[in-house]
């Protein structure tokens, strides 16, 4: 804006050192006494067309407003959001975020959120169809940007009679091997968020306390990796959560869980 300002300010000095060169003077100031109404509307006229032709004029490779993400409702979600520009997110999980992404028109998630996943997704969705996806985006990854992948997946698998701790140590290891390969990609386990188990329906083998020791384990699994890409994400214990159906949330918990990864899970440079 102080550009145009300036251009604007040495347009009119322009006309005032060829009025006062060709001594214009004189004959201009009588013709304004006359004609002052239509010379002002002129004079409007002429800095709207300025200002106009300016801004057309701005260079092809800049932007008046460079925003990657979808604009954010709340302030504080810009605020604490830093140099998310270069970034781009990969969350691989089950219906809990297809369900997010299927509802992008009706909650803010940043345009820079790639979504892999599907209902009902197991540890075999993973290994046949998430995983295979996953290392494709990986593979093609464009290099002006940081990638970050966030894992959600379990909570279908758990309604077996299989230990949380077997189920975990299966995910830990295809996780384990993705984090080796594609060691300049930041890894987050995002914890498998709780049910409400009256609500949930009937034949149901999950329970919270199989969620915790899923948890748990993962937590353990990736403290033991030791590895500067991958990081713990622990929502179950930071959200408050509704379940209508006792395993899926409304929208405003939906929303709560993509601020938490924006803000608090995902460390963006």
């Amino acid at each position: 804006m102080n550009d145009y300002i300036m251009c604007l300010i040495l347009f009119l000095l322009l006309i005032f050192m060829i009025i006062y060169t060709f001594e214009l003077k004189t004959y201009i100031f009588d013709y304004l006494k006359l004609y002052r109404n239509n010379i002002l509307l002129v004079g409007i006229l002429l800095i709207s067309t300025f200002s106009i032709l300016t801004v057309m004029a701005k260079p092809e490779g800049e932007s008046l407003a460079l925003e990657p993400f979808k604009q954010i409702q709340s302030l504080a979600f810009n605020e604490t959001v830093k140099n998310i520009s270069f970034n781009k997110v990969v969350i691989v999980g089950d219906s809990r975020m297809e369900f997010i992404y299927n509802k992008k028109d009706e909650l803010d998630i940043p345009s820079n959120f790639i979504f892999d996943a599907k209902s009902g997704a197991m540890i075999e969705w993973l290994l046949e169809i998430g995983k295979p996806k996953l290392e494709d985006i990986l593979d093609n990854r464009d290099n002006k940007y940081t990638y970050h992948v966030v894992f959600n997946l379990g909570v279908n698998d758990l309604n077996s009679s299989t230990k949380p701790e077997v189920l975990a140590d299966d995910y830990f290891d295809v996780y384990e091997e993705l984090v080796r390969k594609y060691s300049n990609v930041k890894f987050y386990f995002l914890s498998v968020n709780p049910i409400d188990e009256e609500a949930i329906n009937k034949g149901n083998k999950r329970t919270n306390e199989k969620i915790e020791l899923f948890n748990a384990e993962i937590h353990q699994r990736m403290s033991e990796l030791n590895k500067t890409n991958v990081n713990y994400c622990d929502s179950y214990n930071r959200l408050d959560f509704n379940l209508p159906d006792g395993l899926h949330y409304d929208n405003e918990t939906d929303q709560k869980i993509i601020d938490y990864i924006a803000r608090d899970c995902v460390q963006f440079k």
